[in-house]
């Protein structure tokens, strides 16, 4: 429910904190107070568009709160899963600047207004008279018929279904559309030689470009071996000097160290023909390196056109595999998909059968349920149907819905839109609302002047509904009418003030005496002793009544 709404700088409001119970609170005051602004006000904490500017003249900036409280287990998961702490309460706050930019919190957090509509469109439903419109949409009455109906499950099996057949039924289309000429044929073939001409491997570039590295650097390497090659193998050089010290050393009395110089002699031999053969590979390497290359060469060209990496080369011979199969076996390829057509599309009827029985199901119930609602607003004699036909496959099925509605004796079945006038079509929407609400998980139910156009009986007839509605939902009612205000657990005044400078709206919760009062002025005109006994008097009539 709406523990607290509070405003400041919005509009015609310097501020305003109501504090909102259960039961029917019920908001009034003269046309163009500010009542529906409160209303607006709930709808921008809900996450709906900015319309027009709401920051009060000469102020900064408007800052709008809501607290809800008693969220369900389906409200806190969805927050936890985006990283909100919740306790018992939610604190929904929207800061609006003059250029009508806007920023949203969850418990002081910044969170987006996607995230914000979703969790309000779980625990408030807002019904103005714009809602009354959309109701007369069919697609409207579908929604509110599966919801009815509790379908969730299975219009997500249709609608997988339908997913599988509508893309087998495109790759069909696609398929006995395609033509292809031998020039096409021969230059995706060319395409696909030049893929698997190349014949590379994952990761084949890395390595490559690892040896022209290592390659690059051989010729420095080379030059170094063969100097250290020269100094040892030239005449005079080391192996000769130390080999002919040896022979001295053996003749002298110390012939050991003439075996120690031997020993050094033939080690600097094999270091030699290591050095050697370490020359003559990096020779070898070096003459892989143009071929190595252009290898690199090929393979970054090859990526260029086809992709960009291994992955994408791979992906484009997949493709131009399928196109060159769909053009050779363009037959048994077609034969298939039929198969699939086929197949996808018993499934879905299957599952689009059973949704299309769920909601039938329901149409006696529902035509009982709003019918006995609308006779207690007093439309005795209407009759409510839902008018089925059968269309064809679609994500939501097979039916085509639309209700009808007759509200006089002798008077054909029409849609909502042809049938009612609009104090009839004011109370068959509170019926729909009454009857498609329930079970559904929200908390507060808000009405704004959806009593237009309705006045006497009528009116507390209406009143009535919304206060039996108050038994299992906080409900809020903006209302012109005493008929309406008299069924209130709480009453708020909504009281405009001017001056040369400034005008500014305030609100202010009625105790009984000034309850009564504004009951009297809204149904005489004046708070006269009279007026304000037979607003009393009415009171305890529908109490008892009611």
């Amino acid at each position: 429910m709406i523990e607290q709404l509070s405003v400041r700088d919005y509009i015609l409001f310097d501020s305003a904190n109501i504090n909102f119970k259960n039961g029917m609170s019920v908001i009034t005051g003269e046309t163009g107070a500010g009542k529906s602004l409160l209303i607006d006000a709930i709808g921008y904490l809900s996450g709906e568009r900015l319309q027009g500017d709401v920051v009060r003249s000469g102020s900064e900036k408007a800052v709008l709160s809501m607290v809800l409280s008693d969220p369900s287990k389906e409200v806190i998961s969805l927050l936890e899963e985006n990283g909100f702490e919740v306790d018992d309460e939610i604190i929904i706050t929207r800061i609006i600047t003059p250029n009508k930019k806007s920023r949203m919190q969850i418990n002081l957090q910044p969170a987006t207004n996607a995230l914000v509509k979703k969790v309000t469109s779980m625990m408030i439903d807002v019904h103005s008279q714009m809602d009354t419109i959309t109701l007369m949409n069919p697609e409207v009455q579908m929604g509110l018929l599966d919801q009815y109906a509790k379908t969730g499950t299975q219009k997500e099996k249709v609608e997988q279904a339908y997913k599988a057949y509508s893309s087998v039924s495109a790759e069909l289309k696609k398929l006995q559309t395609e033509t292809f000429s031998d020039e096409e044929l021969d230059f995706i073939t060319e395409q696909l030689n030049e893929i698997t001409n190349m014949n590379i491997r994952d990761g084949e570039l890395e390595e490559l470009q690892e040896k022209i590295e290592d390659a690059s650097g051989a010729s420095k390497a080379r030059e170094d071996f063969s100097s250290a090659l020269y100094l040892i193998r030239k005449d005079n050089g080391i192996s000769d000097q130390l080999y002919t010290a040896a022979r001295t050393l053996k003749r002298s009395s110390r012939p050991e160290f003439g075996e120690k110089l031997s020993d050094l002699y033939y080690a600097i031999q094999d270091v030699s023909e290591e050095i050697s053969d370490a020359q003559d590979s990096l020779a070898a390497m070096e003459e892989d390196l143009d071929a190595m290359q252009e290898r690199e060469y090929q393979i970054k060209k090859l990526y260029r056109k086809y992709g960009g990496d291994y992955e994408g080369v791979m992906a484009a011979a997949e493709k131009l595999n399928e196109k060159v199969d769909r053009i050779l076996h363009r037959q048994d390829l077609f034969d298939k998909l039929e198969k699939e057509k086929k197949e996808s599309l018993k499934t879905y009827q299957k599952e689009a059968k059973i949704l299309s029985k769920m909601r039938q199901d329901q149409f006696s119930s529902l035509k009982k349920r709003i019918e006995e609602h609308a006779h207690d607003l007093m439309l005795e004699n209407c009759v409510f149907e839902i008018n089925r036909k059968e269309k064809a496959p679609a994500k939501d099925g097979i039916d085509e819905i639309e209700f009808l509605v007759s509200m006089n004796p002798g008077q054909p079945l029409t849609p909502l839109r042809q049938s009612a006038s609009g104090g009839e079509l004011a109370r068959l929407m509170l019926a729909l609302k009454v009857v498609f609400q329930a079970d559904n998980g929200i908390g507060t139910l808000v009405f704004d002047e959806i009593d237009t156009g309705v006045s006497g009986k009528v009116a507390l007839a209406m009143g009535s509904k919304m206060h039996t509605l108050a038994e299992n939902y906080q409900v809020l009612c903006i209302t012109h009418l005493a008929s309406v205000a008299v069924w209130a657990d709480e009453h708020y005044r909504v009281a405009k003030s001017a001056n040369q400078q400034s005008t500014k709206t305030e609100v202010e919760v009625l105790d009984d005496e000034t309850h009564f009062e504004e009951l009297a002025i809204m149904s005489n005109g004046a708070a006269s002793p009279s007026a304000i006994d037979s607003m009393k008097e009415l009171a305890r009539e529908v109490r008892v009544n009611g």
